[in-house]
């Protein structure tokens, strides 16, 4: 069996006490040891900020599970993976389609069980629920902005108003995953992104060109995290 082990740390945000990331493969370490299984490595991953979307040693994980060389996965805890809710659900999609087994110690959440398996197809539900009610939020944030005063521009990228009311353009919205997964899957540079968008005649907002700081917004801006 192929077994690898995951541990992050975001040096920009509070940690749980005495969960850093020799703690959290210590924990690792250990449940295997106890368990009879011989870990082949532990990828720590330190995130410099909130907003990253670089993380290599996650990204080299998720590489090597679509290889089929992932048999198990162990994680201290769910937070640990990821606390994007969206990254979430493509990496249970990947633990299905690749038959990885996926742990998380501290819930004692094991993808092999039938209660694992519930809690990991929640957490998916939760995920569509969260794309499909994104444009009702971000019109609710709108509406709130105007009412202490604040200016409140052009819809985002992906939105246009109709009625005052914030409504989802397919077509934008799938360039704006393209976008997404060009930075955060293939860790492609926001000069790079424009440039294949420009290539492939994708039009930006208005039927503009795409630009490095366009890309780096859609990139960074929350708006666009859950879908």
């Amino acid at each position: 069996m192929n077994i690898y082990g995951y541990a992050r740390l975001n040096i920009h945000r509070q940690n749980p006490k005495n969960f850093d990331l020799k703690e959290q493969a210590k924990i690792i370490q250990t449940w295997t040891e106890k368990n009879g299984y011989e870990l082949k490595k532990i990828f720590t991953e330190i995130e410099p900020n909130d907003t990253s979307t670089d993380l290599p040693k996650l990204k080299k994980l998720i590489s090597l599970i679509e290889q089929g060389k992932v048999s198990l996965l162990i994680i201290a805890r769910l937070d640990r993976l990821t606390r994007k809710i969206r990254l979430y659900q493509k990496l249970i999609n990947l633990f299905k389609k690749y038959k990885t087994r996926f742990i998380s110690i501290e819930e004692n959440l094991d993808s092999a069980t039938k209660n694992g398996r519930k809690i990991l197809e929640t957490i998916h539900i939760l995920a569509l629920w969260d794309a499909k009610t994104i444009s009702d939020r971000t019109h609710e944030m709108i509406e709130n902005k105007r009412k202490i005063g604040e200016h409140v521009g052009h819809a985002p990228f992906g939105y246009e108003y109709q009625k005052k009311r914030l409504t989802p353009l397919v077509r934008e919205l799938n360039i704006a995953k393209i976008i997404r997964e060009k930075r955060e899957e293939e860790n492609l540079s926001y000069h790079k992104i424009a440039r294949f968008l420009n290539n492939q005649r994708l039009k930006a907002k208005r039927g503009g060109k795409w630009y490095a700081e366009t890309i780096k917004c859609i990139c960074e801006n929350p708006l666009y995290d859950r879908f």
